[in-house]
């Protein structure tokens, strides 16, 4: 039989961004994040509410949340979580 390959050492937790858009924006917020190469991965989590997750590692996740609150503003999304501290 073949060596087996010997198992990864470290483990990446992924950290997530939940958001709801107008569903015409959904492909809008996948070119966006798209476009700024190894920020994050969409994910479409239920495409009739429009909500989406953004995938970040743990390195990204602030990059990620800067451009989910542009988002937010400019294509009339909402961030659901994390939820953003009171002030």
């Amino acid at each position: 039989m073949g060596k087996q390959l010997a198992r990864p050492r470290y483990t990446v937790e992924a950290r997530r961004v939940i958001m709801r858009c107008p569903p015409s924006a959904i492909a809008d917020v996948h070119a966006i994040v798209e476009s700024c190469e190894y920020l994050a991965v969409v994910r479409t989590l239920e495409p009739e509410a429009a909500v989406i997750e953004l995938i970040a590692t743990p390195d990204t996740i602030d990059d990620t949340l800067d451009l989910a609150r542009v988002i937010e503003r400019r294509l009339d999304a909402e961030i659901l979580h994390p939820r953003p501290a009171a002030r």
